[in-house]
């Protein structure tokens, strides 16, 4: 989102396009995992360690905050998709969800999109108009923070062989 954002400002994507496009892309994500908690969420969260202390920890903050959780759960790393199936396997309302759902993805799209945005205004006035560069630049920056979240994983499989 924040490479869409950054993209935006430099006029090679439509704002408009990217917002519906970025909404609908997680709300289908996301009501495909609440569906699938319906059908079976207990079950499969509960399979496995990770997804189990993920279930709990989902569990607390639906009970602790209830719809406001939605919105939490947008903007916490890595745990979208237990939450999801948490609402769907606990008879959360269809209708309450993809009504809240919907609301919590406008802000989370408007709030990447915007940071995107300033990022690449921030970026023009320190590199000025040399927007042959930004390409290459956006490149080196998402090859980092690749390696930065890919490389524990890597490491600690290495480790187990």
């Amino acid at each position: 989102m924040l490479v869409v954002g950054f993209f935006i400002k430099l006029k090679l994507l439509n704002p408009y396009v990217s917002l519906v496009s970025a909404m609908a892309g997680a709300f289908l994500h996301e009501i495909i995992y609440f569906f699938v908690g319906r059908w079976k969420g207990r079950q499969f969260l509960l399979r496995n360690k990770h997804t189990r202390k993920e279930y709990m920890r989902a569990k607390k903050l639906l009970q602790k905050y209830g719809v406001l959780s939605i919105f939490i759960i947008r903007f916490l790393y890595g745990m979208r998709m237990i939450p999801m199936m948490l609402m769907g396997a606990t008879g959360f309302g269809t209708v309450k969800f993809v009504f809240f759902n919907l609301i919590s993805l406008f802000f989370w799209a408007v709030i990447y999109l915007s940071v995107g945005y300033f990022f690449g205004k921030a970026a023009e006035h320190f590199f000025g108009e040399a927007k042959e560069y930004y390409f290459i630049a956006v490149g080196v920056i998402i090859f980092f923070l690749f390696l930065i979240l890919i490389y524990p994983r890597i490491a600690e499989k290495i480790k187990k062989e």
